[in-house]
């Protein structure tokens, strides 16, 4: 399979979108902590590393020869990572707060939540758009080849 500018573009457009995410995540996983006392990262860490760190080492291997494996494998994690984000959100204890929380984080976690589920979509998209490319790539017939009549 030869890597097309069109792989290329989708590739470096997924890993910049992806990369934003796990930023993002990380900050609203701490906005959480610091508005509801029983949320603790401790507990959540090693979902989290894994919620964080996987889309964020797969989609290195979107540039390489790899690219279909690693676009399957996305489409897999972004959805999870979805749904755990919205069933989190929604069906969490009401916080549990020994002083009042500051409005700063309640706006920095509620901001973060909804901006993590948009580029949760957009990296979806783009890393579906990534695949057709690679199907219609790897689909594409060879000039070389000769016709047979």
């Amino acid at each position: 399979m030869v890597l097309t500018e069109s792989i290329n573009s989708l590739a470096k457009q997924a890993t910049l979108v992806i990369s934003a995410h796990t930023a993002l995540l990380v900050i609203n996983s701490y906005a959480h902590e610091k508005i509801d006392l029983i949320y603790s990262l401790t507990p959540h860490i090693p979902l989290l590393l894994f919620l964080c760190l996987a889309p964020l080492v797969v989609v290195f291997f979107l540039s390489t020869q790899s690219a279909r494996q690693g676009a399957v494998v996305l489409l897999g994690i972004l959805p999870a990572v979805l749904i755990y984000n919205i069933v989190t959100r929604f069906t969490a204890l009401p916080p549990i707060t020994q002083q009042k929380p500051s409005l700063v984080w309640k706006i920095l976690y509620e901001g973060s939540f909804g901006i993590v589920l948009v580029l949760e979509i957009i990296a979806f998209w783009l890393t579906f758009k990534l695949l057709q490319e690679v199907h219609m790539q790897i689909n594409k017939p060879t000039e070389n080849v000769p016709k047979e009549q």
